[in-house]
């Protein structure tokens, strides 16, 4: 008898606790019956934020190095630096389109690249050429070593196709940088 009203008063507990911790299953399950097309869907759409900023943030500076720069290594580079990105945000305009994450896009600089630009707006002659070619080759190799990653996670054909080419283009403007330092 005695045994019996243990029992009772244990399974009373045990439901008792289910009854009590009843949301955390259920948002558990929701949480892993996310379909995978809309995780990938939105980590495409954070990768092509990410690209897009860092390509307009890339242009802006390129853009007032073309004003700024002292020697004419840096005004040939930012040039080249302009052009390329300039065609780099058309063809990524494209990408987005074609894989139905255009709204993805931001449309303007975000406030910490805005604070970048404005921190190269200060600098002038040899200070500014030295800060933007350091600054084109470093960011240059985080672009590359982000878009290996997103390579590895994306499985849009069009976004892939877009991160091959820039890898490469990526590439040839991180030696021209380099090239222009060991000419000195």
């Amino acid at each position: 008898m005695l045994t019996d009203k243990l029992l009772t008063l244990a399974f009373g507990l045990l439901f008792l606790l289910m009854i009590a911790c009843d949301d955390g299953p259920k948002t558990v399950q929701a949480k892993t019956d996310t379909p995978p097309a809309v995780k990938e869907m939105s980590r495409s759409a954070a990768f092509l934020d990410y690209a897009a900023s860092t390509t307009m943030l890339q242009a802006e500076l390129a853009r007032l190095a073309s004003e700024r720069a002292q020697s004419e290594g840096v005004k040939a580079l930012s040039t080249e630096m302009l052009d390329f990105y300039n065609h780099a945000m058309k063809q990524l305009q494209q990408v987005a389109r074609a894989e139905g994450l255009h709204t993805s896009l931001p449309d303007s600089l975000g406030s910490a690249d805005r604070i970048t630009v404005e921190e190269f707006g200060k600098l002038t002659g040899a200070a500014f050429d030295e800060r933007y070619k350091a600054y084109v080759y470093t960011s240059q190799q985080s672009q590359l070593d982000h878009y290996q990653e997103a390579l590895l996670r994306a499985e849009e054909e069009e976004i892939r196709n877009w991160v091959n080419e820039m890898q490469l283009q990526l590439r040839a403007r991180q030696q021209l940088a380099a090239q222009d330092d060991s000419a000195k």
